[in-house]
């Protein structure tokens, strides 16, 4: 799809960041800030800026223009998402126009808000 010029969010399901990047997260655990959610609580995400699931779960649903909604995951302890001020929009890509995605918690959980870009592999090098 082409670029928008809206906020858009991107799922990181493969991060599994405090397994299989310990190093990465060490660096976020310095950059962060610690976001507690309780049960139900919704997320308003800032954009841009990268999110850490660090504990619990958050349900990532679509809302669609024929009033549906779909839950597009469930993310658990080292997933995350990103935000950005505008790009292409693919459910294929896990990439969602903000607007319509709401970000819930199931039980308690935080979350890590990191600066924009910090899931990007370039960036992990001090």
């Amino acid at each position: 799809m082409p670029p928008v010029d809206r906020p858009v969010l991107r799922l990181r399901r493969d991060a599994h960041l405090f397994s299989s990047r310990p190093e990465l997260a060490e660096r976020l655990a310095r950059d962060r800030r610690s976001l507690p959610l309780a049960p139900d609580e919704l997320l308003h995400a800032a954009t841009p800026a990268g999110y850490l699931v660090r504990r619990g779960r958050l349900r990532v649903t679509e809302l669609l223009p024929d009033g549906r909604e779909i839950t597009r995951a469930v993310l658990q302890a080292g997933a995350g998402l990103e935000t950005a001020s505008g790009g292409a929009t693919d459910p294929r890509d896990d990439t969602y126009l903000l607007a319509d995605v709401i970000l819930t918690a199931l039980g308690e959980a935080e979350l890590w808000q990191v600066p924009a870009g910090s899931f990007d592999p370039a960036r992990e090098r001090p």
